[in-house]
């Protein structure tokens, strides 16, 4: 990984967190939906984050490219 690639990265992760805990705290959707899709959200970003530290691929890079 370049270091704009792994700025990038640890910038979306950082979003991605943010998205999560804001979903986990202020979501008015039903408590199960609420906490799988935080959940998930927080865990992907915080995999990101830790793949730019380590310059590993992270878990969203490896399902390739998206239409």
């Amino acid at each position: 990984m370049t270091k704009g690639e792994r700025v990038f990265s640890a910038v979306f992760g950082l979003f991605l967190l943010g998205v999560g805990v804001y979903a986990l705290l202020f979501s008015d959707v039903p408590i199960l939906g609420r906490i799988a899709a935080g959940l998930a959200l927080a865990l992907f970003g915080g995999n990101m984050i830790y793949a730019a530290y380590q310059s590993k691929r992270s878990w969203l890079s490896r399902i390739g490219p998206l239409p």
